[in-house]
């Protein structure tokens, strides 16, 4: 007569073998654990100061974004009919009362 173990081909009795399966796997599983652990603190240690980065550079669009808007707008007050029109004044133009125009593409021909 066989005994249950050796029916399966263990050498040992199944209870004698369990303490020091379990303490093999406890150590696989504790190492890992432990690497896991590791690769998740390098991650984090490479991925925070990038973080930073990004946020500094964020901050810099931000603010090139904002002195982009106020050049454009400062160009546009520049280039305003009003500005336009005193800096015209200023070089001695005078206003022309009631213009007329000729339209081109009529083939509008005036005589002198």
């Amino acid at each position: 007569m066989t005994r249950p173990h050796q029916r399966f081909g263990f050498k040992q009795p199944i209870a004698r073998q369990l303490p020091q399966g379990a303490l093999a796997w406890g150590l696989l599983a504790m190492v890992a654990w432990l690497g896991f652990t590791a690769m998740y603190v390098m991650q984090v240690t490479r991925a925070a100061p990038r973080g930073d980065r990004l946020q500094k550079l964020e901050r810099q669009i931000v603010q090139l974004q904002s002195d982009i808007t106020a050049s454009e707008d400062t160009v546009a007050r520049s280039s305003s009919l009003y500005a336009l029109t005193s800096k015209a004044e200023d070089l001695g133009f005078i206003e022309m009362r009631n213009p007329e125009y000729i339209n081109p593409a009529s083939h509008s021909y005036v005589l002198r």
